[in-house]
């Protein structure tokens, strides 16, 4: 990562540049990130960005937009993001319902993104400590 500041090369989990001194993130985004609530839980299979992002378009608008994120198997953005819509729908007489559809999907969709590419890394890793596949012949 990088210094939006000063432009040198900063330790992603820093809070302030150390050469320039100023504040990189805010100790709210350091906390989330840290947060075992808002970690990605990593997938067995590619899932599709396309209909994760079409799953938290059109269900936003039956009051169900985290539903795509048992698509991608993250239930704990699904009751982080349940109780938010909750609590979001009363407080803002309803534009966060106009809203949330896009968020929901545009969120989703890069998250699918993000997970489909931890798991291409993750494969080579995984393939390499994997049995070797033996003879498919007949034994002679």
């Amino acid at each position: 990562m990088y210094c939006k500041y000063c432009g040198r090369g900063v330790d992603e989990k820093s809070e302030l540049c150390p050469h320039c001194g100023r504040r990189i993130r805010s100790s709210v985004t350091a906390a989330l990130e840290g947060n075992e609530w808002t970690k990605l839980r990593p997938l067995r299979e590619p899932k599709s960005p396309g209909l994760a992002g079409f799953l938290g378009f059109v269900l936003s608008w039956i009051v169900m937009g985290p539903v795509g994120y048992i698509y991608l198997g993250q239930w704990n953005w699904f009751f982080i993001t349940f109780i938010i819509t909750l609590i979001a729908y009363p407080l803002t007489f309803g534009v966060a319902y106009a809203l949330f559809p896009f968020v929901f999907a545009f969120h989703q969709y890069q998250m699918a993104r993000e997970l489909n590419e931890t798991l291409a890394a993750r494969k080579p890793e995984m393939g390499a400590a994997g049995p070797e596949p033996g003879p498919t012949g007949p034994v002679v």
